[in-house]
């Protein structure tokens, strides 16, 4: 039988030979980076080109039973994966990149721009860099619902094959979820990591049996039943993650230059109001109370809501804060008491600025206007 690395040599010589300085880096990932091949164990190597050059060497083949898989990832793939970002989840990704093993590389420079990807990976599995994961973690959710929304319109078209496709998909989002909000990243790929799924410290309960049911289901009730149920869990999870994290600041941070966004959609609210617009009212007051909720749930509670949150769980501190509410009205259409609530929110959201110490940047001329900017940010002579 070959050695693999005899083979890895023969890819190495050839690619150096045919496309002289196009090649960065020649590198192998998988189970021989990591020293536990076993002699059925496929050798997973890859090489990073110049742009747009050198596609003609990934390459395809198997000797003596053993597939072999000779691929490009450009610079911009790997740093992708090196900053958990692209389309490619980071549970599995990382380890391209993280246990790779270099057997070629054109200068230092590109071995080092390399080795800093590896380093970056290694500083995301580190405590200072969790608020950083775990809002990777929340905006990788909504593949989860993704796939769950999949696996209900599978189910709806009676997609069998379909519909466990998705559910597959489904798992693989969830466990990419998890990973990101732990920190951390599996040595194999799909299907072969279960172990290292169910290790991780926040997980679900009765992981492994909720997994089971989406994948080897007894009916389709049970299976969409157990993913709901897991999409949930990791959610809770993902939610707990995100108030640990929470930061309350002052409003006059939160809020300085806002109050021109109020008169803008309070005005944008009023007029669609006296041209009866129900559906132009209905979204800019939509849009109006919202970001108002979100910059005060973030004094009261430390953090915005992102659209990993559904809307009550950031829209409380509106309401205790006085606030009125444009939502009920806008739905009815009433827009003549949306018209009423808007104009009380102007006023009242006046009051509450200056009473947290924010301006309200209203200017009474030019030359207002001209003191207000050198203060702000004063001519250099």
């Amino acid at each position: 039988m070959s050695d693999v690395f005899e083979i890895a040599q023969i890819l190495v010589s050839h690619a150096v030979q045919a496309h002289k300085d196009e090649i960065a880096i020649i590198a192998y990932y998988g189970s021989y980076a990591k020293g536990c091949a076993s002699p059925t164990s496929d050798l997973d190597i890859f090489y990073i080109p110049d742009e747009g050059k050198a596609r003609t060497l990934c390459s395809q083949f198997i000797i003596d039973d053993l597939p072999y898989d000779f691929w490009p990832v450009s610079w911009a793939m790997a740093e992708g994966i090196a900053n958990a970002e692209g389309k490619r989840p980071w549970a599995v990704s990382a380890s391209l990149i993280a246990d790779a093993r270099v057997l070629h590389h054109r200068s230092q420079q590109d071995l080092e721009r390399f080795n800093a990807l590896q380093t970056r990976i290694a500083a995301l599995t580190r405590p200072e860099s969790r608020k950083v994961m775990v809002e990777k973690g929340l905006s990788a959710f909504k593949d989860v619902l993704f796939q769950l929304g999949q696996m209900r319109l599978a189910v709806a078209a009676d997609d069998q094959a379909g519909m466990h496709l998705a559910g597959q998909r489904f798992v693989n989002s969830a466990a990419n979820c998890l990973a990101l909000v732990n920190q951390t990243y599996f040595s194999k790929g799909w299907g072969a990591n279960l172990s290292e799924i169910l290790d991780l410290p926040q997980r679900p309960g009765d992981l492994e049996g909720t997994i089971e049911a989406i994948i080897l289901p007894q009916d389709t009730d049970s299976m969409l039943e157990a993913a709901g149920r897991l999409a949930r869990e990791v959610r809770v999870i993902l939610l707990a993650a995100q108030a640990s994290l929470a930061t309350p600041e002052d409003a006059h941070q939160v809020f300085k230059d806002f109050y021109f966004f109020v008169f803008e959609y309070v005005n944008k609210v009023l007029s669609a109001c006296d041209r009866k617009d129900v559906v132009k009212a209905r979204f800019a007051a939509f849009q109006l109370q919202e970001e108002i909720c979100q910059c005060i749930n973030k004094v009261k509670n430390g953090f915005y809501g992102a659209d990993f949150n559904l809307f009550g769980e950031y829209s409380t501190a509106y309401l205790e804060a006085g606030f009125p509410d444009l939502l009920g009205p806008a739905s009815r259409g009433d827009l003549v008491a949306l018209a009423g609530q808007v104009r009380r929110l102007d006023e009242y959201a006046r009051e509450w600025l200056e009473d947290h110490s924010v301006a309200l940047n209203v200017l009474g001329s030019q030359e207002e206007l001209r003191r207000f900017l050198e203060h702000r940010d004063p001519v250099q002579t």
